[in-house]
């Protein structure tokens, strides 16, 4: 069924997606910029119907994978058709949409909801951070309003208490165990990875690492002075993150995490790949060479964990191979 035909029958296929599976099929085989379209303004009807708040939670997490699978149909297009961007984008920014109409029952303490209040701000986490990609991927500029958003989820799980709660999550490629904390970090560490000099597919490729890499950021208490190599991002401010030597004085606002331990991760990594194992030995995938694996890792060590801004030791020997060191 075409998007005229939805609209001279006033029906919204939304709530039937769960037992008329077809009805997805038919999105992905009408052309491109309709299936976008299309499901675009499902969500918008979706948005203005009144439909019970776990309900809509059910439905949206529908709607995310559909989304899932056109953006990775517009990917390609980002360099040669503006329109790409822009249609991936809208269709994203409007399940942020969705998500945000949550968010006063949410805070309201409406039980349906309560019980699903990790798994709603990752997700809506989760739209941040592929609004942040699909602008790496495009090199385009990231708005301030994009980072008073991601902040501002983040912020909602921290007074939820419910950031580093783990759920799971079939679109992460590379880690089923996500939580708030490791999303967040997964969209400050994309910021932060001079996503500039790179191509689309290292980009690609970092944001597939970034699940099981972000695990190795660790808050730390803001409240004591401390020195090594820590992450810092304020929730007031509509920037992303910066590198830090030392916490000291620090803003009621602000949020620190260690970045030690994904340091060491990241040497682990590289030294595997010098003595001889394959990428896909120590979790980078199979399609990247070693080559190509060790520079990606030195440009990520460099942005991420430069050594003029870390006192902590270098990462211990190892004689072995475990499976806990490439987690």
């Amino acid at each position: 069924m075409t998007s005229s035909e939805y609209h001279q029958t006033g029906e919204t296929p939304l709530p039937h997606w769960i037992m008329q599976k077809g009805w997805a099929t038919q999105l992905f085989a009408a052309p491109l910029s309709e299936a976008s379209a299309l499901l675009r303004e499902e969500l918008d009807k979706l948005l203005r119907k009144k439909i019970a708040p776990d309900e809509v939670i059910r439905i949206t997490e529908i709607a995310r994978v559909l989304a899932m699978g056109i953006h990775k149909k517009w990917m390609p297009l980002y360099q040669s058709d503006n329109k790409a961007f822009s249609e991936d984008v809208s269709l994203w920014q409007n399940l942020w949409a969705l998500y945000s109409a949550e968010l006063k029952p949410l805070l309201g303490g409406d039980e349906r909801l309560v019980r699903h209040k990790a798994m709603l701000l990752q997700r809506a986490l989760f739209v941040g951070k592929q609004i942040r990609l699909i602008h790496a991927l495009a090199y385009q500029s990231f708005s301030e309003r994009y980072w008073q958003e991601i902040h501002a989820y983040y912020r909602f799980a921290e007074m939820l208490k419910c950031e580093q709660e783990n759920i799971a999550d079939k679109l992460s490629t590379t880690e089923n165990r996500v939580n708030c904390h490791s999303t967040y970090v997964h969209i400050l560490l994309l910021d932060l990875a001079n996503t500039s000099m790179l191509s689309s597919q290292q980009i690609m490729w970092i944001d597939r690492w970034l699940p099981r890499l972000a695990r190795k950021v660790f808050p730390v208490d803001a409240s004591v002075p401390q020195i090594g190599l820590f992450l810092e991002v304020n929730l007031e401010k509509p920037q992303g993150a910066a590198l830090r030597a030392r916490i000291k004085n620090a803003e009621t606002m602000t949020r620190f995490a260690t970045l030690e331990e994904l340091s060491r991760t990241l040497r682990r990594r590289k030294r595997h790949l010098i003595t001889g194992a394959l990428p896909s030995n120590v979790k980078l995938g199979e399609d990247v060479d070693s080559d190509q694996a060790s520079m990606l890792l030195s440009h990520l060590e460099a942005a991420w964990c430069p050594p003029d801004l870390s006192h902590a030791p270098e990462a211990p020997e190892f004689n072995e191979w475990r499976d806990d060191d490439l987690s």
